[in-house]
């Protein structure tokens, strides 16, 4: 565990220097591990590690980004982490995008947690590759821009 001395100050990219993990904050408060992409999959069924495999790859199409697992999901980052997959079931996957605003009219989300007054969690689950609806793709693309910080310019 890494704990701060000022967790307020900012910079554009603080690498933490027992972990290696990139944060938007300097000496952002978070846990360090030997957290690791191979781990989080390992023990996961077939159908779970290719939903896993088609989330990604759709990211891919957008840009460019880091992944960057953690104890309990892997975050993807570009300038700031702007999406994450929180968890691997038998026959799903459980991640969430960020934005500056709800998007409540969507069926995409079954959850929206509010963050900050401009940061919301939106969450989302996928059972089959064919959940990646255009709609949700659209979403992809926001998340990515919040990523960029190019969407964060409102």
């Amino acid at each position: 565990m890494y704990f701060p001395e000022n967790p307020f100050k900012t910079t554009s990219m603080w690498t933490c220097p027992k972990c290696q993990q990139k944060f938007v904050n300097t000496n952002q408060w978070h846990s360090c591990g030997a957290n690791t992409i191979e781990n989080f999959l390992h023990g996961n069924t077939k159908a779970a590690i290719e939903l896993y495999e088609h989330l990604i790859a759709a990211f891919e199409k957008i840009g460019d980004f880091e992944l960057h697992p953690a104890k309990t999901r892997i975050a993807l980052n570009h300038k700031m982490r702007f999406a994450s997959i929180n968890r691997l079931g038998k026959d799903f996957l459980e991640g969430h995008l960020v934005f500056r605003e709800k998007y409540e009219d969507s069926t995409c989300f079954h959850r929206i947690e509010e963050v900050t007054k401009r940061a919301y969690v939106h969450h989302f689950r996928l059972h089959s590759k064919s959940d990646l609806t255009s709609e949700l793709r659209k979403f992809l693309k926001m998340a990515y821009q919040i990523g960029t910080r190019e969407g964060l310019k409102k």
